[in-house]
């Protein structure tokens, strides 16, 4: 299975998540209030029929502070569902092209047996 990696950069001035390499836009989170993971789901969801699983860059940035490390976390799980999502539909595929189509068992038809004679 394919693999593409993604890359999540932190922003303390901006307050804001960066998240590239899942679209071909960036992916923002806002974490000054309320956090929206609309926008990541929902490109997510749109990248599902291209199977491949995502996978973080060795460079992505990491945080000890709670809230950010709460965050980053959630990130975290929602691309591991994603993931599963992803290896689930290909396995499906999988096993779908693998098997053969059943065979069409046709009912025995005795022609003399309704006959009056």
């Amino acid at each position: 299975m394919e693999t593409k990696e993604y890359s999540l950069k932190i922003s303390n001035e901006s307050k804001l998540i960066l998240i590239t390499g899942i679209t071909s836009n960036a992916i923002s989170i806002d974490f000054s209030g309320d956090i929206d993971f609309t926008k990541l789901v929902s490109e997510l969801t749109q990248s599902i029929d291209s199977k491949k699983l995502l996978i973080p860059k060795g460079d992505n940035d990491i945080s000890e502070e709670s809230t950010l490390k709460l965050i980053l976390e959630t990130i975290d799980s929602i691309i591991k569902e994603y993931n599963k999502t992803v290896a689930t539909l290909d396995k499906t595929v999988d096993d779908v092209e693998d098997s053969e189509p059943e065979a069409v068992i046709e009912p025995e038809i005795d022609n003399d047996a309704n006959l009056p004679f």
